[in-house]
């Protein structure tokens, strides 16, 4: 058997790091830890509570059992299902339950590792490895307090305050768009179609970067290629390919942001006896799961989940260790738990794990327990849970059918449409206004004609110019902007006051770009399909009945 091939370590990328995070020294207390935690020492030095103290004894979990875990969640969802017990005890110092708990719940209860448990990071080191492949000989982990606070950290790293300015989606969540501006950074968008970012528009903007008049070129792309919220979109393989190239050529970190890699789907199927025979199929490509971890075949497990799966990641093509990647728990397990992890060069992870140690100081001992038991061979082990996540997947694959069975049925073509997404919880529908009878579409240059109200709540208290809507002076003909703010607002206002409905629109998740209008990129309401199916057939016949109504009145 021919030895592994040796990987590459990453290359020096540390001058991307912000000048103030260069200068961050290791925690003093943090590396006397060790002395003060050493069982054969008698320290005074400590500041720990004392466990005796600790209002808790033994804590129970229950979870649906590894023997379940062939694709279809249904059981679990009607409380049906064969279930086990994690069982969390103070049973001594550093010993592990004998009822399938990882640490001691003193040790649990107790402060912890900054970088978070070994444990837990070599669990997810081999989920990556399963996952993603391996391209960096040193490819490390941190541990962060959820996918918010992965991405808060990564642009504290990178980003010089008032003086960087990241890419990103035109549309992009907006919660990270306020971690990025709250870190000092400016906003440029990059555009997007139904394929997701555009990587000839990505080439143009870095190519033609002016530094005298836009300021230091962006060395960093804050992307979400995979179900991306709010468009839906997943990047083909050959965009993830040419945007890491185009990234290589322009020295730019990519902040790979991937809460929804895990919820890939086949492409829609309207038909719904084709569509239930395909995911029949994909749940019978699944190994047969077994009653014991350590006898599932992780690597056939994580095969098929890949093979489903429509891309694969910028971590699994990164040759130079210029991408950051940010996973979390909270799509596949559960938001509360409030824990993900990081994947980048070691550089860039001990530079994070030193603005950890000055911030949230340790991740949450409790989760990472329950966590790293579940993925423990006393339970699911790691394709245990690569299987969960494949039903979690599948599950979420029915309810967007569903969702655009629903829509096809009750609202007009004519009025809104949609592309179906590949991956995530959101869709992206685009209302025609130009069809309204209200619609107008002028030149730039009368302020009366430029003004669009962009306030949810002002509808009718329209300023003469709205702020941000200025006519732009410029030399080129044909400039344009339209009322479809207005429209959109109002038409948001109807859809809650008659229809009971909401949807958010998309001005809440625009990226704007300084001297250009983008009143025609306004018409899009991002929808969400991971709720009840009732939930989703009544709202969307509501959203059909109102948006109809409101055409109609004009």
């Amino acid at each position: 058997m021919s030895p592994a091939p040796t990987l590459p370590e990453s290359i020096d990328l540390s001058h991307h790091l912000a000048k103030r995070v260069r200068t961050v020294q290791p925690s003093a207390m943090k590396a006397l830890g060790a002395l003060v935690g050493n069982k054969k020492l008698l320290t005074l030095g400590g500041g720990t509570p004392h466990p005796s103290l600790f209002p808790m004894s033994h804590a129970t979990f229950t979870l649906p059992k590894l023997s379940t875990l062939n694709g279809d969640v249904q059981d679990w969802q009607q409380g049906e299902a064969v279930t086990e017990e994690i069982h969390l005890k103070k049973t001594g110092p550093g010993t592990e339950s004998d009822e399938g708990g990882i640490l001691d719940l003193n040790d649990i209860l107790q402060y912890g590792l900054s970088n978070g448990y070994p444990e837990l990071i070599d669990q997810l080191e081999e989920l990556n490895e399963l996952l993603h492949g391996k391209t960096i000989s040193d490819s490390s982990i941190y541990i962060t307090l959820g996918n918010t606070d992965g991405v808060s950290k990564v642009f504290q790293l990178l980003v010089e305050p008032d003086v960087d300015t990241v890419l990103t989606e035109e549309y992009s969540f907006a919660s990270s768009l306020n971690s990025a501006r709250a870190k000092g950074a400016k906003l440029y968008p990059i555009k997007v179609d139904g394929e997701g970012l555009v990587p000839a528009d990505l080439e143009k903007v870095l190519s033609t970067w002016d530094e005298k008049v836009q300021g230091r070129k962006p060395h960093l792309l804050y992307t979400i290629p995979c179900g991306q919220n709010p468009t839906g979109t997943t990047q083909p393989q050959e965009r993830y390919d040419e945007i890491y190239r185009i990234c290589q050529e322009h020295d730019v970190i990519i902040m790979e942001d991937d809460p929804y890699y895990p919820l890939q789907f086949a492409a829609y199927e309207p038909d719904v006896q084709k569509r239930e025979a395909q995911l029949k199929e994909a749940r019978s490509k699944l190994p047969p799961a077994p009653d014991n971890a350590k006898d599932d075949d992780a690597h056939e497990v994580a095969k098929v989940f890949n093979d489903y799966a429509g891309v694969r990641s910028f971590l699994s093509r990164d040759v130079d260790g210029r991408v950051i990647r940010i996973d979390t728990f909270s799509k596949v397990f559960g938001p509360g738990v409030r824990l993900g992890w990081v994947t980048a060069n070691s550089t860039f992870i001990e530079r994070l794990l030193r603005i950890g140690e000055t911030t949230t100081q340790v991740p949450n001992g409790l989760s990472q327990s329950v966590l790293a038991s579940y993925l423990s061979d006393k339970h699911w082990g790691i394709g245990g849970f690569i299987r969960w996540m494949w039903g979690v997947r599948l599950e979420y694959q029915n309810k967007r059918d569903y969702f655009l069975d629903r829509l096809n049925e009750y609202v007009p073509k004519d009025l809104v449409t949609t592309v179906p997404c590949g991956a995530g919880m959101f869709q992206w529908l685009r209302v025609d206004l130009t069809s309204h009878p209200r619609y107008r579409k002028t030149i730039i240059g009368n302020p009366s004609d430029a003004a669009v109200n962009l306030a949810l709540d002002t509808v009718g208290q329209e300023k003469e110019v709205a702020p941000g809507l200025e006519p732009k002076h410029t030399t080129e003909p044909n400039q344009y902007t339209s009322n479809t703010g207005e429209l959109i607002d109002e038409l948001w206002n109807h859809l809650i006051e008659h229809g009971k409905v909401v949807l958010l629109p998309a001005k809440v998740f625009i990226v704007g770009k300084d001297g250009v209008d983008q009143s025609e990129d306004l018409n899009f309401f991002r929808a969400t399909f991971a709720g009840d199916l009732e939930n989703i057939d009544a709202a969307l016949k509501a959203f059909g009945d109102s948006i109809k109504d409101w055409f109609a009145r004009g």
